[in-house]
């Protein structure tokens, strides 16, 4: 396995991660703390190879106590998700994509899975209105890249990992931190229930012709015309994965 010299992607927006490293009040910070690390390895914000932060450093990032980050990465590692190596460049890193999307399945009822890609479909067409009003030029080209990205040749596990990649972007122009991490939530637990409903169909049943459409609109800066195709591409694609059951 290969290790990323780097653990952020130069080009992505800082607190697309930073969703993964909030502050956590909960019960069960140490199943929250798995979930949300699980969750950055579905949608590829951390991919095979990254390095976590030392654990001293999670704790404190999340706001949590060295022991409870210890044991999610146990669990995590008992899952199969993360490796341990120690020594000077060693620490905990992210070991297989592939497995966090099959062990991360909930409900696969149609039922239900239309009801969720709904409320996905609301917060991101949401997002992507006010991000007209917000985007940069900079953003702008990196969803295009992104675009042009995903109609090269690449394995399904790729695919997928561009496409997240593209809505996560969308939705971090916003500028709305809460709204980044209810997708984000949202979109992970979409993806893996679609996943296992479809197989390595998935990628191909994307409806990545829309996103030149949903770029040119926000590019253009018409929050009405880029949340309307937002919903139509959620629509669309939920669509096809049902049709492919």
């Amino acid at each position: 396995m290969g290790q990323n010299e780097t653990t952020v992607w130069q080009d992505e927006p800082m607190f697309v991660r930073d969703t993964v490293f909030q502050p956590i009040d909960t019960p069960t910070a140490v199943d929250e703390v798995a979930r949300r690390i699980r969750q950055a390895i579905v949608l590829g914000v951390l991919r095979d190879g990254d390095r976590l932060p030392a654990e001293t450093e999670l704790a404190k990032r999340i706001g949590v106590g060295v022991m409870t980050v210890r044991a999610a990465l146990s669990e995590l590692r008992a899952d199969g998700l993360l490796e341990t190596h120690r020594g000077r460049l060693g620490g905990s890193f992210v070991a297989a994509s592939d497995r966090a999307i099959l062990t991360g399945v909930g409900s696969t009822d149609p039922a239900h899975l239309r009801q969720q890609a709904e409320i996905l479909g609301g917060l991101e067409a949401q997002a992507s209105r006010i991000a007209a009003a917000l985007i940069t030029d900079v953003e702008v080209g990196i969803l295009a890249d992104l675009t042009t990205e995903m109609e090269q040749p690449h394995s399904a596990g790729e695919v997928g990992v561009i496409n997240n990649r593209f809505h996560l972007t969308i939705a971090a122009a916003s500028g709305n931190r809460e709204l980044v991490s209810l997708i984000s939530q949202r979109r992970a637990e979409l993806y893996t229930a679609a996943y296992a409903l479809s197989g390595v169909q998935l990628p191909l049943l994307l409806d990545s012709h829309a996103h030149p459409a949903i770029v040119e609109a926000l590019a253009e800066r018409d929050g009405d015309i880029a949340s309307s195709r937002m919903w139509e591409h959620h629509r669309v694609t939920l669509d096809g994965v049902i049709a492919a059951m």
